[in-house]
């Protein structure tokens, strides 16, 4: 072999232009795959620093925002009440993660002086009531029933505005809620006669959201007041009392649990959102009601049930609805074969 021909094989030769494949242009999957993966990855990684970021701050801060709140400068003290809230909400939301400070007696007794001082003031503006209103809410979030009953009282009292009175009674069915969660139901005699006067108020939203509480909380008043309310109240009190009972394993409120499976289905009108999304939570709170009573029923009460049940597991327009029946069902079905036989 020459040299020549030693070169000629060992160089591969450079094939024609016209042997080139054609030159294609880059696909919208590849450029995704370039461009907007690793972005995305970017993205991931700074809202996990922030979130962390946001954690940190929240631990470190709490004690700065209550000494905040007493603070003179009314901009600082609102920006303490708000950033307080955002510190227990994210705390929540962590779990076992968290701090725990709901059960922290400093926050609550720090929420619960200065709602005191904003009550003494007494403004009627709207700034002021909205102030009042948003402390009051506030310490639905603590679990220190003692530290925040006197507070609670105060605002509780017939002579505030009613969208206060409102938010104390959301905040004890709160509190009271997670009590009965961890085993530990309250009975504070005070705030149970304070209750039983505010379901006989004039204002529906009050007579409604005090029946509600008054189911959370273990008292034989809170049972007794929940037993009259059965008998002459506007419908969403009465409701609110047979729930209220049915929490306690009473079914003295069968009677209007029927009547509010029996109504007819409101489909949803985006003209009419409150009718529809309140009819929603009577049936949902129901059918769970019936659930839970469902081997306290006696024969009669659990066949009249039935079919109503059957119903809206078959026929109501939400779906969320026919879930919650099914099991209804079930639980009845369960109950009527385990009767025993007379």
């Amino acid at each position: 072999m020459t040299e020549s021909d030693l070169e000629s094989a060992s160089i591969p030769q450079r094939p024609p232009m016209n042997d080139l494949p054609p030159v294609q242009p880059p696909s919208a999957g590849f450029i995704v795959q370039l461009f907007i993966f690793p972005a995305l990855i970017v993205m991931g990684v700074v809202a996990i620093w922030w979130m962390f970021g946001l954690i940190a701050v929240g631990e470190q801060d709490w004690r700065k925002l209550l000494q905040d709140l007493q603070s003179q400068n009314l901009h600082v003290r609102n920006r303490a009440m708000y950033g307080l809230a955002q510190v227990l909400d994210q705390d929540s939301r962590r779990g076992e993660q968290g701090q725990n400070l709901r059960a922290n007696r400093e926050i609550a007794q720090g929420l619960a002086d200065q709602l005191i001082i904003e009550l003494k003031r007494n403004s009627t503006s709207r700034e002021g009531v909205a102030i009042q209103e948003y402390l009051t809410r506030a310490l639905g979030m603590m679990d220190s029933l003692d530290a925040i009953t006197p507070a609670i009282k105060m605002a509780l009292d017939p002579q505030r505005d009613v969208e206060i009175r409102k938010s104390a009674v959301v905040s004890l069915s709160f509190v009271a809620g997670r009590a009965n969660e961890r085993g530990e139901p309250l009975s504070d005699p005070d705030i149970v006669a304070s209750l039983i006067e505010m379901s006989g108020d004039s204002a529906p939203i009050l007579r409604q959201t005090a029946a509600f509480a008054l189911g959370l909380f273990k008292s034989p008043e809170a049972t007794h007041q929940l037993e009259v309310l059965l008998e002459g109240s506007d419908k969403l009190t009465g409701i609110n009392a047979a729930l209220g009972l049915a929490r306690q394993g009473n079914t003295k409120g069968f009677t209007i649990l029927t009547d509010a499976l029996a109504q007819p289905a409101v489909v949803s009108d985006p003209q009419k959102p409150d009718a529809s999304g309140e009819q929603f939570r009577i049936v949902k709170n129901v059918l769970k009601a019936v659930t839970d009573l469902a081997s306290k029923f006696d024969v009669k009460q659990k066949l009249e049930l039935i079919p109503l049940v059957e119903q809206l597991s078959s026929n109501h327009p939400e779906i969320r609805i026919r879930v919650d029946a099914e099991a209804a069902l079930n639980a009845l079905k369960s109950a009527v074969e385990s009767q025993p036989s007379p």
